[in-house]
């Protein structure tokens, strides 16, 4: 026999349609959450812990080195990818100090005492000059002690790491390493910077706390809810709505078939009712019963008396003799 197809109730299809909804939405919350933490929410919490001054600081670049092998780039100014390995990386050091609250924005624009003002004539070998001038302010960077110095020096602080961000890293477009190596690599080069209170040997070139604080919103807010609202309501469907479905299942079919047995009986058993047909609680049926009991009793008595008789008839022809004429 062929299967009869249930057709679904509209409940039914709805509760179908919401309920594969929010797994796909508890889904993808899991995995944009799983995306985000390493690329926005743990930058976003280190910038925030790294408490960096929202006060620009003047900055000068000292040193520019690239270096390759993996034991040797240890840390880079910049690199697209957060997760690859470091084979060859730029590191760039800077000075910055502090600028006081009266200064103006002509700070900015100080001559480096690393670079100086040179004459152009054909003469010159243009290489050999750089190749010494790049010694000289090497020898001069290694020379001069790196660290802290305290708002009384010239510096706040020598030789601290430059960086993009906190982390040093990004994806394009938000982050274009060459254009930003181009712009702070060369050596005298003076720019606003911004250091952090906890590490004061990090620099970062750009700080928007506000655009972090809200990529952290963003990136908290909308995932976390939906996975839990998702959790809620599938929890719920399970325990609640599905189980009580399946309990109404089997008391429907049972109901069913009991309504189904007692039409194919009634259809079986049951006439459709006629003018003067019998039925229990009629006058008829109860005199054609009386009359019925009645012909039963005087049937019952006639074949009784019918008995007896027959048994009189014999007794008295065994006693009587064959063949012997008592009159004589």
């Amino acid at each position: 026999m062929e299967e009869k197809k249930v057709k679904r109730t509209c409940k039914q299809k709805m509760l179908f349609y919401i309920t594969a909804f929010f797994v796909l939405l508890g889904i993808f919350s899991v995995f944009s959450f799983l995306f985000l933490v390493p690329f926005v929410i743990d930058p976003a919490f280190t910038t925030i812990f790294m408490e960096f001054d929202e006060k620009p600081a003047f900055c000068v670049t000292v040193n520019t080195e690239r270096r390759r092998g993996t034991n040797n780039c240890t840390w880079s100014s910049c690199r697209e990818g957060c997760t690859r390995e470091m084979y060859n990386c730029t590191q760039i050091r800077v000075n910055y100090k502090k600028i006081a609250p009266d200064a103006n924005s002509s700070g900015a624009t100080e001559v480096n005492p690393y670079r100086k003002q040179r004459a152009l004539r054909d003469e010159y070998d243009y290489t050999q000059i750089f190749n010494r001038q790049q010694d000289r302010e090497d020898d001069i960077f290694e020379a001069q002690p790196t660290g802290l110095m305290g708002n009384d020096s010239e510096w706040y602080y020598v030789g601290a790491k430059l960086m993009p961000n906190v982390k040093g890293c990004g994806y394009p477009p938000m982050l274009n390493c060459s254009t930003f190596l181009k712009q702070y690599k060369e050596v005298g080069s003076n720019y606003s910077c911004y250091y952090s209170r906890v590490d004061p040997g990090i620099v970062i070139s750009h700080l928007d706390m506000w655009q972090v604080h809200m990529n952290l919103v963003y990136a908290m807010a909308i995932p976390i809810p939906s996975f839990i609202i998702s959790v809620i309501y599938l929890t719920f469907a399970y325990f609640k709505i599905y189980n009580d479905d399946e309990d109404k299942e089997p008391l429907e079919k049972n109901a069913e078939g009991i309504d189904g047995e007692g039409d194919c009986a009634q259809e079986t058993t049951s006439l459709p009712p006629a003018s003067g047909a019998l039925t229990p609680a009629s006058e008829a049926f109860r005199e054609d019963l009386a009359s019925f009991g009645h012909q039963l009793k005087v049937a019952m008595a006639d074949e009784m008396s019918r008995e007896s008789l027959g048994d009189g008839m014999v007794n008295s022809a065994y006693f009587q003799k064959p063949g012997k004429n008592y009159d004589d």
